[in-house]
């Protein structure tokens, strides 16, 4: 636990306690365990906060318990009950920093069983960074023979007894407004600054330590303490190798001369080795120093915090040699073992040899098969070891049992080595069982090969776990698997919460984000990059930008390209640009897509067709297309279509067209005709050809156009023949577009409608209402409308009510229509009603549709009226309309206003009639 920093006036030793947000949870499970005994584990960074929310809990859940408190390393096992006596009753073993209470004596799964069996609870503490360091060492030791990987497993065993409850170092938005409302000036300055960091990580003073240190590197001309920082540098890597505790001040002096040269030696003018020391311990804000006192007279230890942030910094490279050898030289029995571990999970065998040497002399039966596996692993010699091993093999060490069949099956003898693997498996040895599956599949035994692998894994081994469950994917044997994922997960193995989370996913479970977050949280990029889409595809873009940016930082190029895609959609395209060429360069295929469109953006046209050559090259079809279109605007016809027909061959309708339309424009159309109705019968490419053919229409290219949609209608699509009508009309010619209109029209009601408006326009009302009724039955808003208009003028206007009753809602010309109806019957009020609903629904076009129905009919002041409603919505023709009627009842400097609108809008009678009112006005 840390102090907190001291306040301008709070005199108690602790600030207020701030309730967490895991409270609730912390306080169940401590209530539970308070019952029939149990074990309560509480992870996150240093100065997260750990401690302190589990003496609160503590309070709360059982207050006037006895508190057990062991020291550091101390044998639990006298807490053992003997048969016959009682159990424990509100008693707590309280194991803060429990990495310094778990190995042989101390807490071992069977011992865990034991005393909660026995009514303890056990609560405790753990660092992530020591969490993370015990699953390395269980994970990370390659080969079968790795006793070291041994206890670290028994550690992780016990770590896996329990769900641990994470206490997370970043508040919650809600916990933050909760220290907002405290009344202490130590939490009123922590809520004001702690910035990027935690309330408790801001209370303890961490970061600022960490930056004093950092800051303490320069020379002290400049205000720095260079060997006060080596100081602190050489006492946090000792504690990385394994000298857990307290450090030997003469040992920091002898070593942190190599710290100081690294930083600059005399050129910086280190401060005197007292002045140093006495910087670096001086305790701040009332909390730490950069380094502690020691228990123990004549020692130091690094504040915990800086030995964190080390551990989390990749960039930070491993002490060297050098200091490993010093920090021997000042080893004790209890730390030797310590170093051993550690040198061995860095494959420094020989260190670890050396470290354990001299216990393995004395006979220390765990040291010597530490001591046997490091000279294996560093000279590969079984003879060596084989006399060490056998004694303790035929003693009945499981362990060493396993190490010797390890060193006999080096030598091939195979049959005696799998008779040891026998009797440690037969000793309980679960990783002597995973050794007999790989002994027998070795063989090609895969029936019993399985028979241990599945021994293995039910005796909690967690690499058999994942092994079996990939085994019986492997057979599509899901439903045996998933549940081998899952028990390897919850034992917490990481590869495993990414499958279980994706499997979990897959079949849309909500638990999955839960697995995959705890697998991200531990390092796993795929897990994050699924991450970033899970929260993507829930809308939380905040939550999508953080994993895609983790999996992407650390080297994922789909979620680098999917970071690029988000930035550049919210508006951030540079930066979206550099994910996109760091995905590129991974070679992920859309990546390069985006790029080279990004650089065709920007002007970078060698740069486009770079990337769009390397995507198409690998196979990304879309990028051929673009790079013929790119070589088009070139004026590289010729490598245009290369590119372009291989993109048709390989299936790529756009690709397909833009070689169509370059041939077209070519003057080629007997080699482009063929091309297109080969493909055509398919329905995407037809929707897609008749696309093309519109967006053409709309760029000014209407040869091609038309071409392009000619051979689709006489392919038959009914759209092609609609579109051909709009091309005609476009282009002047309405007994033309009447013609294809006519053709479509039992297909698409809206050429129907377009037959009925020609008609309608020559007089012919009988036959466009005929139209306009098969439109109509279709759906057809505008067509309803149009016929319901004709029996209003034809005076049938209570006919007309029905179909406008049902577009009134929708239409706003169908809304004002039924007004006016309802108005000229005397229905004032609901005529009023609907008028409200036209002008909540009226857009610009609407609202001067009403006013030409109003001008028709000679009302002067409704035509006004609706005229100023759409030029309001910005119609350009309805404010040349208004100022027009303005100036004809004589409000020139009204009418001057809309008419130079409309000029400024570009409509071309606008300029004359501007000019005659302000004669009109010169004249006034």
């Amino acid at each position: 636990m840390h102090r907190a920093r001291l306040g301008e006036d709070d005199g108690s030793a602790l600030p207020p306690y701030v309730p967490r947000d895991v409270d609730d949870q912390v306080r169940a499970a401590l209530a539970a365990a308070a019952e029939t005994g149990g074990f309560v584990l509480l992870t996150g960074d240093s100065t997260a906060g750990k401690t302190r929310t589990a003496i609160e809990a503590l309070r709360a859940v059982l207050p006037g318990c006895l508190l057990l408190a062991p020291p550091s390393g101390a044998d639990l096992r006298p807490l053992l009950r003997a048969p016959g006596e009682p159990g424990y009753e509100r008693h707590v073993l309280w194991l803060d920093d429990l990495e310094h209470h778990l190995g042989p004596g101390r807490l071992e799964p069977s011992l865990l069983t034991s005393l909660t069996a026995a009514g303890l609870v056990v609560l405790a503490t753990l660092r992530d960074e020591r969490y993370d360091t015990l699953r390395d060492m269980a994970d990370g030791v390659a080969g079968e023979i790795g006793p070291s990987r041994l206890a670290a497993e028994s550690g992780l065993r016990v770590l896996n007894m329990v769900e641990p409850i994470v206490v997370r170092r970043l508040w919650s938005d809600s916990e933050l407004a909760r220290v907002a409302e405290v009344d202490d000036s130590r939490l009123t300055e922590a809520y004001a600054r702690h910035g990027t960091h935690g309330i408790a990580e801001y209370l303890a003073a961490g970061p600022e330590l960490l930056a004093e240190w950092r800051r303490a590197q320069r020379a002290t001309t400049r205000g720095g303490h260079p060997r006060g920082a080596a100081l602190v540098a050489a006492a946090v890597d000792l504690t990385h190798i394994g000298l857990i505790g307290d450090v030997p001040e003469a040992l920091l002096r002898e070593v942190h001369e190599g710290y100081l040269r690294a930083l600059g030696g005399p050129a910086l003018r280190p401060e005197s080795y007292a002045d140093a020391v006495a910087w670096a311990s001086r305790i701040r804000y009332g909390v730490a120093g950069l380094l502690m006192e020691g228990e123990r007279e004549g020692t130091k230890r690094p504040f915990d915090y800086l030995v964190d942030s080390v551990a989390r910094d990749p960039g930070v490279p491993d002490p060297p040699d050098s200091m490993w050898h010093a920090a021997l030289e000042y080893a004790d029995d209890l730390t030797r073992p310590l170093i051993a571990r550690t040198a061995m999970s860095s494959r420094r065998w020989a260190i670890a040899e050396r470290a354990l040497r001299p216990l393995a002399e004395s006979g220390d039966a765990e040291a010597v098969i530490n001591y046997t596996s490091a000279q294996l692993f560093q000279r590969g010699d079984p003879h060596e070891v084989e006399p060490l091993l056998r004694p303790l093999a035929e003693a009945g060490n499981p362990v060493a049992q396993l190490n010797l069949a390890g060193a006999l099956r080096m030598r091939n003898e195979d049959a005696e080595a799998e008779r040891w693997w026998l009797s440690a498996a037969e000793g309980g040895l679960s990783l002597a069982s995973y050794s007999l599956f790989a002994f027998y599949r070795s063989k090609g035994e895969d029936q019993e090969a399985e028979r241990w692998l599945r021994r293995a894994a039910e005796d909690g081994y967690v690499k058999a776990m994942t092994t079996l469950a990939t085994l019986l994917h492997q057979r599509d044997d899901e439903a045996e698997a998933e549940p081998w994922w899952r028990r390897a997960a919850l034992a917490g193995d990481t590869e495993a919460m990414y499958v279980h989370g994706h499997l979990l996913r897959l079949r849309g479970d909500d638990e999955a984000e839960a697995w995959l977050r705890r697998a991200a949280e531990r390092g796993h990029v795929r897990a994050a990059a699924i991450l970033g889409r899970a929260t993507d595809e829930r809308g939380d873009l905040t939550e999508a930008e953080k994993w895609w940016r983790v999996a992407a930082e650390a080297g994922n190029p789909e979620s680098a390209n999917e970071l690029g895609v988000l930035l550049s959609r919210r508006g951030d395209r540079a930066e979206g640009a550099d994910w996109y060429a760091k995905a590129a360069e991974g070679g992920h295929l859309i990546a390069m897509f985006n790029l080279a469109q990004w650089l065709a953006y920007q002007g970078d046209a060698e740069g486009a067709k770079d990337w769009h050559r390397r995507a198409g090259e690998a196979g990304h079809v879309p990028s051929l297309n673009n790079l013929g279109v790119l070589l088009r605007h070139e004026g590289d016809v010729a490598g245009a279509e290369t590119f372009l027909r291989r993109a048709a061959d390989a299936g790529d309708v756009l690709g397909l067209l833009n070689l169509v339309d370059l041939l077209i424009s070519e003057e080629r159309p007997e080699k482009a005709q063929p091309l297109l109705l080969d493909r055509i019968g398919d329905p995407d490419v037809g929707e897609k050809t008749v696309e093309f053919a519109v967006r053409l229409m709309r760029a000014d290219r209407p040869d091609v156009a038309g071409t392009l949609l000619r051979w689709a209608a006489e392919a038959g699509r009914p759209d092609a023949t609609y579109n051909l009508g709009l091309l005609s009309h476009l282009q002047g010619r309405p007994e033309e577009a009447e013609r294809w209109w006519r053709l479509a029209a039992p297909e698409i009601p809206s050429a129907a409608y377009n037959v009925g408006s020609l008609l309608a326009e020559r007089g012919e009302t009988e036959e466009a209402a005929s139209w306009w009724s098969l439109a109509a039955d279709a759906g057809h808003q505008k067509a309803t409308l149009r016929l319901a208009e004709q029996l209003i003028d034809s005076g049938r206007g209570a006919a007309a009510e029905a179909p406008l009753r049902r577009l009134a809602e929708e239409l706003p010309e169908a809304a004002f229509l039924l007004g006016v109806l309802l108005s000229d019957r005397g229905g004032h009020v609901e005529a009023a009603h609907w008028w409200r609903r036209a002008e909540e629904l009226e857009d610009a076009d609407a609202a001067l549709d009403c006013a030409a129905y109003f001008a028709e009919r000679g009302d002067e002041t409704r035509t006004e009226l609706w005229c100023r409603k759409s030029a309001e919505a910005g119609h350009p023709t309805a404010a040349l309309n208004l100022g027009v009627l303005l100036a004809r009842r004589g409000a020139l400097a009204d009418a001057e206003s809309w008419l130079a609108e409309a000029e400024r809008r570009g409509v071309d009678a606008a300029p004359k009639f501007l000019a005659q009112v302000r004669q009109l006005q010169a004249e006034a």
